[in-house]
């Protein structure tokens, strides 16, 4: 077992929602990206830039159709072994989200937010 760390919310030991959030992130983190930076979707207009608001285009588009194919009645089962509760389905959708945006590396505003938590992690 991992030794728990002084600032236990940061670590993964024994959270097995937390450690299925971030196995299924990277599964679906770049679902139908279209290969090209986020500011290269915005500068050229494409309509998922304009769906997303301009930021984190290719993770927004990710998440969504990800988040919508577990939603789908085929994968019930599956989402009744990842959550039994209201706030653990809102707490995997907080993970996941904030899992998939964190892999935009060039957005300035989460830049800042993970260099925080990182300071005050450690």
């Amino acid at each position: 077992d991992p030794v728990p760390a002084a600032n236990d919310h940061y670590t993964l030991h024994l959270d097995p929602l937390t450690q299925f959030a971030v196995l299924l992130s990277a599964l679906i983190h770049d679902v139908d990206h279209p290969g090209v930076p986020n500011a290269t979707l915005v500068s050229e207009g494409l309509p998922l830039a304009k769906v997303y608001r301009r930021r984190s285009v290719a993770e927004l588009n990710s998440l969504d159709l990800a988040w919508n194919l577990l939603l789908q009645d085929d994968f019930q089962q599956l989402r009744q072994a990842i959550y039994q509760t209201e706030s653990e389905f809102r707490r995997f959708r907080q993970l996941l989200v904030n899992i998939v945006l964190a892999t935009d590396i060039m957005d300035k505003d989460l830049s800042i937010l993970r260099r925080d938590r990182w300071n005050k992690a450690f």
